[in-house]
């Protein structure tokens, strides 16, 4: 199948002049997490919210400013444009490419969102989700793949944290292992997630705040996160292991949520992705 016939070709894309401000505001309107950098509809640069979370705290301009302080004005700390923080080497496919290609190219490369191109200008935006939407599988394949269990499908070996894990070593672990959730366990019991945008906010959340008491002259007085239970999300949605894979697919596009943990009897039994899905979805179109 075509990568086109799973393509958005409606993209969001903003100016390498654009105000990360902008950005903050399409990303929240329109709900996505990858805006495309074009100038003349050429691709030129990507900036995702992971970007903006890290480089801004997702603050925008206003709540960046410095405090006035006699004379002197006031200023906006940290990035204020999209090409200060967007990605330049962006990964594209063309209108050639097949679904398959896309799923193959995500998985390799570990990427979400992937501009299509028609004679060097963008044409699309592939994303993960529009692959889980519409499998690249037959209907027989898709079917006989989403009725297995969640049990069939999960990570058994799954990489977690305490409460009490320094944000260093969960940064440590998300660059290492190449994950973007960490469930938190407490005694083999399932407490709460912790994903990468978590962190990125965070920490650019301290920075900013960091930045603006240097500015002013002034000692930063806010205590800065400092494990893994001060970010991470409590109210976690969870599925059993008899629960068919086409149910738990289901609540991940329907809440957008990009991680399930399976738990039984509240403990951790394993974890199961969107990447996970992508991966079945992509093995079996190669068989």
């Amino acid at each position: 199948m075509n990568v086109m016939n799973y393509a958005t070709r409606d993209v969001v894309t903003l100016p390498p002049s654009a105000s990360i401000d902008t950005a903050i505001s399409l990303m929240e309107e329109r709900n996505i997490h990858h805006v495309v950098v074009t100038t003349g509809n050429r691709v030129v640069g990507m900036v995702s919210d992971r970007d903006i979370l890290i480089s801004t705290g997702w603050m925008l301009s206003i709540e960046r400013k410095t405090r006035n302080r006699g004379e002197g004005k006031a200023k906006v700390v940290g990035p204020t444009q999209v090409h200060e923080i967007m990605s330049r080497s962006v990964v594209c496919l063309t209108i050639a490419h097949t679904a398959r290609d896309a799923a193959l190219l995500m998985l390799d490369r570990k990427i979400s969102a992937v501009p299509v191109l028609n004679q060097d200008r963008l044409d699309g935006l592939i994303t993960e989700t529009d692959l889980l939407k519409w499998p690249p599988l037959s209907e027989v394949e898709a079917d006989r793949l989403l009725a297995q269990k969640v049990g069939d499908l999960m990570r058994v070996n799954v990489l977690s944290v305490t409460p009490d894990a320094p944000l260093a070593d969960v940064i440590h672990l998300f660059r290492t292992r190449r994950i973007r959730h960490a469930p938190v366990v407490q005694q083999g019991k399932l407490v709460g997630i912790v994903s990468d945008r978590d962190v990125r906010r965070a920490l650019g959340w301290a920075g900013v705040r960091e930045m603006q008491a240097e500015c002013e002259g002034r000692i930063f007085e806010a205590e800065s996160p400092q494990t893994a239970g001060e970010v991470m999300h409590v109210d976690v949605r969870t599925v059993g292991m008899s629960i068919v894979l086409r149910d738990a697919l289901r609540l991940m596009l329907d809440e957008r949520i990009h991680s399930l943990p399976v738990v039984e009897t509240q403990c951790l039994k394993g974890i199961v992705t969107e990447t996970d899905f992508l991966r079945a979805f992509a093995r079996k179109a190669l068989l």
